[in-house]
């Protein structure tokens, strides 16, 4: 008998959310993310189109967990994307606890109430690439292992530990507990990015896309950070505010002695 993760419905159903959190489970799809599955992620199995398979060696993947090869169009009825490369893979998710993302201190961003998956995933790349020690998202913000956060994120979700729906009070609890300042962006804040110390342990606190943070959010940062604006523009996309912030912590950190200029 075919192990359940193998089996064509049963990752057809990974699509959904509940199905997801029933089994502990998610789909990673594409040829250049399921290669660069870091290794301490779990993979329970793989599974290719014919095509895939008449052009690919599949002995690194064997190495690691089942394969099962299907015909291209049933392949393509169970994929997520438009144009289906051919090969995917069903992963275990992993559990990050906040009090020990948190230990180490570092910089670390929280979304309140985030909910589109683009942005999600644009900003958690963002936050990888930028050097972050964690990304926090509050009780109802989208999911991490929805298949457009995967896909936005190109993978980065696999290379920053994160914490998904944590309460804010807990958040902001713990963040305080550890003397970790909250900057949170607000397009009325009266901080310029440029006047606050990102070279050491902080948190960026973000909001919803089209609500902003919640009147309690902006209420327990320690700043309220806005970016100059011209041309009576309002406010930016929210992926784009906390990415231009993120970067401004970036062009901080890179005045530390580290190697080469690299945040490593």
């Amino acid at each position: 008998m075919k192990p359940p993760t193998l089996d064509r419905k049963f990752v057809k159903n990974l699509k959904m959310k509940k199905f997801r959190d029933e089994t502990g489970l998610f789909v990673l799809e594409g040829d250049k993310f399921v290669r660069e599955i870091p290794a301490e992620w779990r993979v329970s199995g793989y599974i290719v189109a014919q095509r895939y398979a008449a052009t690919h060696s599949l002995t690194e993947f064997e190495s690691r967990a089942a394969v099962e090869v299907i015909r291209d169009s049933i392949f393509d009825s169970i994929a997520d994307t438009i144009s289906p490369q051919g090969i995917l893979a069903v992963c275990e998710k992993r559990v990050f606890v906040l009090d020990d993302v948190l230990s180490a201190g570092g910089f670390f961003l929280l979304g309140e109430n985030l909910s589109d998956p683009g942005n999600i995933g644009t900003m958690v790349r963002t936050a990888a690439a930028a050097g972050a020690n964690g990304v926090i998202l509050t009780s109802g913000s989208g999911d991490m292992y929805n298949p457009k956060v995967l896909r936005a994120s190109a993978g980065a979700v696999l290379r920053v530990a994160f914490i998904e729906g944590v309460g804010l009070a807990e958040a902001v609890n713990a963040l305080k507990l550890r003397g970790i300042p909250i900057y949170a962006a607000h397009p009325r804040g009266d901080v310029l990015p440029y006047a606050l110390d990102m070279s050491g342990n902080f948190c960026l606190l973000v909001g919803n896309e089209s609500l902003g943070l919640t009147e309690g959010a902006a209420d327990i940062a320690d700043a309220l950070v806005t970016l100059p604006m011209v041309n009576s523009t309002e406010s930016l996309n929210a992926s784009v505010a906390g990415s231009v912030l993120m970067y401004e912590a970036v062009r901080q950190r890179l005045h530390n002695p580290y190697p080469k200029g690299r945040l490593t």
